[in-house]
């Protein structure tokens, strides 16, 4: 892929120095609920980096929390390799999704990822809110459908425009439930009425989507080389008939879209606090909340050129094992 200069004016905040206990806490976890039960499978998290990427998402996290955060991350990374590498099965995507979601709405897990959501989801959960629990298996669920959407589409050919496909994304990629997840790592809880206003309904949404649209760019090789079309950048070739560097030239306009909506909700925020009466330590957590999803929109885009699973040639970059139940 060409080298594009993609506009991204927040700094990095550095990595946690309890990186290397985190991800030692990680890998024991995943050997544990046998999620990496091959070595095709532990080569594959090895290229993908889940601590990496905590490690910059939350600078300043106990080891505790980031180990907790990064076992979460890897787990997520083993079901998005279940469904987008291997050929579409609907009912067999139906089933597993069907088997997580049961487990949000506790039932007893069925199956080697259920079992270790069921372990995550307690430790996850425990003291936090119920607004919080309700908005994080709300968010859980919209991701895992996705699954079963694009298994369908990619059998039927009914590909979404790029505008469907961008509402899409923020669902599909999963990210909202990471940002409600590092709360815990930053202490904070937001209140229902931080949670829900309007500036940060935008901002949460345009941090989300710059970070799938990123990868998109990032996945653009090994995504057509899986015959995987939910990617921005092929998607815009394939309704457009654009070049591919017409398709990233595009997509790259969206991210920085991206970042101007982030910009302009961050000031409407203040504005929408000051309304709704919402001050004291409420504001205070909600303005660092908004600081934050800045430094995980960097930390994002500094992760993808840091982990194998993006820089590789896609032969090495797609290797994995069977399917998990």
């Amino acid at each position: 892929m060409e080298a594009y200069e993609f506009f991204m004016p927040f700094d990095p905040a550095g990595a946690n120095p309890a990186e290397v206990e985190a991800e030692a806490g990680m890998w024991a976890w995943l050997v544990q609920y046998g999620l990496i039960p091959t070595e095709l499978t532990r080569r594959r998290m090895e290229r993908t980096r889940p601590t990496r990427m905590y490690a910059l998402w939350c600078p300043r996290a106990d080891v505790e929390s980031l180990t907790l955060l990064s076992q979460y991350c890897a787990w997520a990374f083993v079901v998005d390799d279940q469904f987008d590498i291997e050929i579409p099965d609907p009912q067999r995507c139906l089933d597993a999704v069907r088997a997580l979601i049961a487990v949000l709405d506790g039932s007893e897990p069925q199956g080697v990822l259920a079992v270790a959501l069921a372990d995550l989801w307690k430790r996850l959960s425990h003291g936090r809110s119920t607004d919080w629990r309700e908005s994080v298996r709300d968010e859980m669920r919209s991701w895992l459908w996705t699954y079963y959407a694009e298994s369908v589409g990619r059998l039927s050919g009914n590909l979404p425009d790029l505008e469907t496909y961008r509402a899409h994304r923020r669902d599909g990629v999963a990210l909202f439930v990471f940002l409600d997840i590092s709360e815990i790592a930053e202490g904070v809880d937001l209140s229902p009425g931080a949670r829900h206003l309007p500036a940060m309904k935008s901002l949460r949404e345009a941090a989300v989507e710059h970070m799938g649209l990123f990868n998109d760019v990032l996945s653009v090789a090994s995504d057509e080389a899986s015959g995987y079309l939910y990617n921005s950048v092929l998607l815009a070739e394939y309704h457009y008939g654009h070049t591919r560097t017409q398709s990233l030239e595009l997509v790259n306009g969206m991210l920085t879209e991206c970042v101007d909506r982030m910009t302009d909700a961050r000031k409407r925020l203040a504005i929408e606090l000051d309304d709704a009466g919402l001050d004291g330590e409420d504001r205070a957590d909600t303005l660092a909340t908004a600081h934050n999803y800045t430094i995980y929109v960097r930390a994002n885009f500094d992760y993808h050129y840091q982990a194998a699973r993006y820089t590789s040639a896609p032969q090495e970059a797609l290797e994995h094992g069977s399917p998990l139940t």
